[in-house]
């Protein structure tokens, strides 16, 4: 997560929102407001995954969670989770 003021934001906007699209999660402030710029992909889809770049681990536990039990998350609970398992993907060395 980076956070920025909305002074250095601004000139870096077209770079923040390529960063947010790649999962990153853009915090901006202007010291008394606080906003997240994340991806949110179009109609609820999922985010876009190259699986010929992305590991096969991931793959693997993609698949997993797909085909496990399932349990009810609210929607920050699944935000929680996607946030740590893609810090953990980078902590590995994934892009």
């Amino acid at each position: 997560m980076k956070t920025l003021t909305v002074r250095v934001a601004k000139d870096q906007f077209s770079h923040l929102l390529t960063e947010a699209h790649r999962g990153d999660v853009i915090v901006i402030t202007d010291g008394e407001r606080r906003m997240e710029l994340e991806a949110n992909p179009p109609h609820g889809g999922a985010l876009d995954l190259d699986l010929e770049s992305d590991s096969p681990e991931l793959e693997a536990e993609l698949l997993k969670a797909v085909q496990g039990p399932h349990a009810l998350f609210s929607e920050s609970e699944l935000r929680g989770l996607a946030d740590r398992a893609r810090q953990e993907h980078r902590a590995r060395g994934g892009k």
